[in-house]
């Protein structure tokens, strides 16, 4: 067993700085697959990068927002907000696997072309899948897995990859759902040009009820201007 040394009049535990040791290597550990992760996809993707960043702004801002309204509170309560913020870097980690010629097309996808770029979602929780069974504290992963799973569900059963409805779809995906739409949206593509703010704010709430949960576009609208922000922040990215 340790000893406790005393120095300067104070008592230093050596078990305990031990074990803050190990905790700041984890936090290193996860920050560097992160990072990795995340540079995987912007190389694959030139689009992601201002995406990726945006989307993360717009997550913040969204459970900020139900925090101070105690919506869905019980359930944001169990999470460390931080580890959910950093694993939405990670949502399209699957289209790593996507050919070139479909992710990087200039026009619009055909429907063969769509059905494949659809498959992004369960690549995405299988590539995560893996990592977690090769590391010693994969948990800060689960967020992550989930994200990638469930960001394309609708609120109606419509979406992709499970077709889940309603509150069978996490609440990472629902929140995550209204950020990479809104994203999309306000994004100049190759094959269209970009909304204004207004207008992908419309959009968001004509999907209330059948693509996105009602309670959160409700949030939505009443921060909207914070994803006009967060927006421009990045404009240039």
């Amino acid at each position: 067993m340790n000893a406790d040394k005393n120095v300067d009049g104070v008592i230093w535990d050596e078990n305990r700085l031990t074990n803050l040791d190990d905790a700041n290597d984890t936090i290193a550990l996860q920050r560097a697959v992160l990072k990795t992760m995340v540079h995987l996809v912007e190389f694959r993707d030139s689009d992601t990068g201002g995406h990726i960043e945006r989307t993360q702004g717009y997550l913040g801002a969204l459970v900020g927002a139900l925090i101070q309204n105690d919506i869905y509170t019980q359930e944001i309560d169990k999470w460390d907000i931080w580890t959910f913020l950093n694993s939405a870097q990670l949502h399209d980690v699957g289209k790593i696997s996507i050919p070139d010629n479909i992710l990087q097309k200039p026009g619009k996808l055909t429907a063969q072309e769509f059905e494949i770029v659809k498959e992004h979602a369960t690549i995405g929780e299988r590539i995560i899948e893996e990592i977690c069974q090769d590391i010693a504290h994969p948990s800060f992963l689960e967020h992550a897995k989930v994200l990638a799973g469930s960001h394309h569900e609708k609120w109606d059963g419509s979406g992709y990859p499970r077709g889940l409805k309603g509150y069978d779809i996490p609440l990472q995906g629902l929140l995550m759902a209204i950020a990479d739409v809104y994203d999309a949206l306000i994004s100049e593509r190759p094959y269209k040009k970009a909304t204004t703010h207004d207008q992908a704010t419309a959009i968001i709430l004509e999907g209330k009820g059948t693509h996105f949960d009602p309670v959160l576009v409700d949030v939505f609208f009443d921060i909207s201007d914070d994803f006009d922000r967060i927006a421009a922040i990045y404009k240039s990215k």
